[in-house]
C-alpha cells in the first residue's frame, strides 16, 4: 500500500496516514499537494492524503481547485485535533532561541504563544515536520520548530513547550484521495462542485433542491473560474450518500437547474483523531 502525503514523516498528514492505512504503509513524502495529486492520478500512489480545511483558519483553498483539475475520487475522510508543540534540540533553552520555524498555518495558530516572545523571528517553511528535520540535520540550537508530537519523536528531538496553539478546539479535516471510488456501502456523505447559470436566484434554486429532500448541506465553499469575471464554482458537502433515495431526487433536479454537476466523492464521514 503506497500512500502520498504532503509533507515528511511526523507531519500531521502521516498521523493521518499512519491512522488510516497502518504503520506498515509505505508513505511517499512530497513538498506540495500537486504532486500527491499527481502520485495518484499517475499510479505512483494508491491514495492520497490532503488537508482541505481547519476549523480556526479555515480551508485550503489549492486543494479545492486541484479536486476540480485532476479526475479523482474523495474516498474517506478524518478529522485530526492538531496539538502544536514548540520542538528544539535537546538541551536547548527558550532563551536561546532566535528563529522558530514552520508551516505559516502553524505559525498563524500559534500567534499568542509568539507574540509573548517578540525577540523570536518567525521563518515560514513548506512543512512542520520538515521544519523539525532541517533543525536537527542542521544543528541549529539558536531554533525552535512548531510541530506535532510525532515529528519530535521521529527525529529524536525535545518538547520543549507543549500545546502552544492559540485555540485547543484545533481541528484539521483530512481526505483521503483515489483514483477509484471506493463503494463500502456505508458512504453517508457526499462531496461534489456546481456551477450555476449566471442569473439572480441560480444558487438559490439550485440548493433548494436538497432542502426539498430534507438534505443537510454541512459546507459550502466557493472558488473563481479563471476566465470568467466575478463567476464562481460551488463546492459543496452534504450528509447523505450518493446511491441514497432521496440523493438521487436531489441530483436530479439538481442536473435539471445547474450548468455543471460534479460528484467529487460520496465517503463515510470521518472519525475525530486525539493524537
Amino acid at each position: 500500500m503506497k500512500v502520498s502525503i504532503q509533507g515528511y514523516r511526523g507531519s500531521f498528514h502521516d498521523i493521518v496516514a499512519r491512522e488510516k492505512f497502518g504503520d506498515s504503509a509505505d508513505i511517499l513524502e512530497r513538498s506540495d499537494f500537486r504532486s500527491v495529486f499527481e502520485d495518484v492520478r499517475g499510479g505512483a500512489a494508491d491514495f492520497g492524503i490532503v488537508a482541505i480545511e481547519n476549523s480556526i483558519v479555515g480551508s485550503f483553498l489549492e486543494n479545492y481547485d486541484l479536486l476540480l483539475e485532476y479526475n479523482l475520487e474523495i474516498v474517506g475522510e478524518l478529522y485530526l485535533r492538531i496539538i502544536l508543540n514548540l520542538i528544539v534540540l535537546p538541551g536547548v533553552k527558550l532563551n536561546s532561541i532566535e528563529n522558530v520555524y514552520s508551516h505559516p498555518r502553524a505559525i498563524q495558530q500559534c500567534v499568542s504563544f509568539l507574540n509573548k516572545h517578540p525577540k523570536i523571528k518567525r521563518v515560514e517553511t513548506d512543512d512542520t515536520a520538515g521544519s523539525v528535520k532541517m533543525i536537527k540535520e542542521m544543528g541549529l540550537r539558536n531554533g525552535a520548530a512548531i510541530a506535532g508530537g510525532l515529528a519530535a519523536e521521529t527525529y529524536e528531538m525535545e518538547i520543549l513547550e507543549k500545546g502552544i496553539e492559540t485555540d485547543k478546539k484545533n481541528y484539521t479535516r483530512f481526505l483521503v484521495i483515489s483514483k477509484e471510488s471506493v463503494n463500502s456501502g456505508k458512504a453517508n456523505k457526499t462531496s461534489m462542485v456546481i456551477r450555476t447559470d449566471n442569473r439572480p436566484g441560480s444558487l438559490c434554486e439550485c440548493l433548494k433542491a436538497f432542502s426539498g429532500e430534507g438534505i443537510n448541506l454541512s459546507k459550502i465553499e466557493s472558488r473563481p473560474i479563471i476566465g470568467k469575471v466575478w463567476q464562481y464554482y460551488f463546492y459543496l458537502d452534504f450528509e447523505g450518500g450518493r446511491e441514497e433515495p432521496g440523493t438521487k431526487k436531489a441530483l436530479k433536479e439538481l442536473n435539471r437547474l445547474a450548468s455543471m454537476v460534479k460528484i467529487l466523492g460520496s465517503y463515510e464521514r470521518g472519525i475525530f483523531i486525539e493524537r
